[in-house]
This record gives structure tokens, sequence and C-alpha cells, in this order.
């Protein structure tokens, strides 16, 4: 019997089965891992394209959720500010059923005073809470110091009809009142108009072109870096099938090279 050593049949099959194994075993890594990039021996230009990749993917990422954060925030000031607008609707019932002298007591006047009084305590709360939220976002050409300052204007047009203050019910002028609470309410429609054009100009693009962007980049790099479990697959039975193969073709030669031969021929 001649040696595996020295018997080249069987040196040949060793060296065919050891290649069939480690397709066999790279088979099952890849599908395992659900990558055929694992190493970079695995494809080293691959590799490199998908970490590219991966690294633009992560930076769209981040930005998407700055812009979703962005977008949350917008939303709450646009609350704050419609809250400060509803407010200012119910002031102006007051006013309009305060200066009816002839239906309304001194008692109902006063009462109406009350109410405007924590009316306008509301909307005071309200505005600080709705020039904080401005802080989440930026809108175009310094608007938020713009949004700030109408809040603010707002604010101090509402505040002149408080109990003791120039437009209060007490002090008879229902036509100033009845204006500073239409240049308040223009004044926060004016900020709530802003925001939701900055939603829907600025950030709702962005947002979808973010979206397109991610998109492609991972599509590309699927196809670079992710198995094909169908073709992984079949590669994986061919080397299970080489490899047995392999096994019995070495043990045959390593017994009997001169059979091994007549096998093959």
């Amino acid at each position: 019997m001649i040696s595996a050593l020295t018997n080249t049949t069987a040196m040949g099959a060793r060296f065919q089965l050891n290649r069939n194994q480690d397709s066999l075993n790279g088979s099952m890594r890849k599908l395992a891992t659900g990558k055929k990039i694992n190493s970079g021996k695995d494809g080293p230009a691959a590799l490199i394209s998908a970490e590219r990749l991966s690294a633009e993917i992560k930076a769209l990422e981040a930005q998407s959720r700055s812009i979703a954060r962005a977008d949350a925030n917008a939303n709450i000031a646009d609350g704050h500010v419609g809250q400060m607008s509803a407010l200012a609707s119910e002031l102006k019932g007051l006013v309009v059923s305060s200066a009816n002298s002839g239906a309304m007591s001194q008692a109902e006047v006063a009462a109406n005073q009350l109410q405007i009084d924590s009316i306008v305590s509301s909307m005071e709360r309200i505005g600080a809470d709705a020039t904080a939220s401005l802080d989440g976002f930026n809108l175009p050409n310094d608007g938020n110091s713009q949004a700030a300052a109408q809040i603010a204007s707002a604010l101090a047009s509402v505040q002149s009809l408080k109990s003791g203050a120039a437009n209060s019910m007490s002090s008879g002028n229902f036509a100033a009142a009845s204006t500073a609470i239409d240049s308040a309410i223009t004044d926060v429609t004016t900020v709530q108009g802003t925001v939701g054009s900055y939603q829907k100009d600025t950030l709702g693009p962005q947002s979808r072109s973010t979206d397109v962007a991610l998109a492609q980049l991972s599509e590309a790099r699927s196809l670079i870096q992710d198995t094909d479990f169908a073709q992984e697959t079949s590669l994986l039975a061919r080397a299970k099938t080489l490899t047995a193969a392999g096994i019995k073709t070495l043990k045959i030669a390593q017994q009997q090279a001169g059979a091994v031969l007549d096998l093959l021929a």
C-alpha cells in the first residue's frame, strides 16, 4: 500500500476536500449571519463599500431623528399658540357681552371681569410655555425671535383687559378692548401659521428626502452585504455533496491507490 504522504491521488483528494470544506464552512457562516461579507477575506472591496454605506446610513438616521424631534417640538408650539387663540376668542365673547349695557347688570359685568382675569392668567402661562417650546426647532430667517416677539405682543394686548388695566370692563373702553383682542389673535395665528409653514415646507421635504436616501442606501448595502439565501442554500448543498464525496475518495485513495485510479477512470 502506498503511503498517503507519497500518494499523489490522495494528496489531490485531500486538497480538493479542504477546498470543499472551506466552501461548506463559508456557506454555513453566511447563512448563519445573514451576511455574505463577514470579514475582509470575503471581499475586501465589498467590505469597504458596505462600511462606507453603513456610515452614511447612520448619519441619515441621526438626521431623521433630528427632523422628527423638531417636528414634535413644532407640534407642541403649535398646540400652545392654538390654545392661546382659542382663549382670546373667549375673551372676545366676554367683552361683547359686557358691552351690552342694556342686558348686563354691574354684577354680571364684574363676573365677566373675573373670568377675563382668569383667562388672561392662563394665556400668560401658556404663552411662557409656547416661547420655551420654540427652543426645540429653528425657524428660518430668525423666525424664532419673531415668533417670541409676537407671543409677547399678544400677551401685552390681552393684559390690558385685566382688572385695573386700561381696557378692563369697568373702564368702559370696550372698543379698545375688542381691538386689543383682535391684535392678540392676529399675533398668535401668525405664529401658528409660521410654525405650520415650517413643518409643511421645510421639515416635510427634509423628512421625505431623508427617507428616500435611507431606502436607497440600505438597498445598495443589502446588495453588497446581505446573503442571497436561495443561492447560498444551493451552494451549501453542493459543498456538502462534494465534501462527502471527497472524504470517501480520500479514504479509498489512502487504502488502495490503484483501486482509486480504476474508480475514477
